[in-house]
Order: C-alpha cells, then sequence, then structure tokens
C-alpha cells in the first residue's frame, strides 16, 4: 500500500495543477473584465501565475498605446 501513496500523491498534485489554463492574450483582449480582475491580482502578490500576469500586462500596454497614438 504505501508504495501506492507517492504516484498517487503525484497524480493528484498534477491534476490540481492543470485545473487552471493560462489565458492568452486574445482571450484576456476579448475580456477587459478578467483581464482587470488579474492585473489587480498581479499587482497585490495575489496571483499564482506570472505567465498570465505578463500576457494581461503586454495587453493593458498594447491598448495605452493604441490609446495614445489615437487609434
Amino acid at each position: 500500500m504505501m508504495k501506492l501513496a507517492g504516484p498517487a500523491a503525484l497524480v493528484a498534485t498534477l491534476l490540481l495543477c492543470a485545473c487552471d489554463v493560462t489565458k492568452g492574450k486574445d482571450e484576456l483582449a476579448n475580456s477587459p473584465q478578467e483581464m482587470s480582475r488579474i492585473l489587480e491580482a498581479c499587482s497585490n502578490g495575489t496571483h499564482i501565475d506570472p505567465q498570465e500576469c505578463s500576457n494581461a500586462k503586454s495587453v493593458e500596454n498594447s491598448r495605452n498605446l493604441e490609446q495614445s497614438l489615437g487609434r
């Protein structure tokens, strides 16, 4: 029974970690509310996915640039 405990714990951990899929730039660009929520969580340190923080910041920067250029 002890031989199965290690692999079972590993499988459970992998399943729990795989639940959330990182949101891409296109998805965030089409969901301003979600992007705002992620940016807020990233800024206060409660968001756990650094790639998602980077994607949200990139979309925000692109929008700000477009606004400043009058597009």
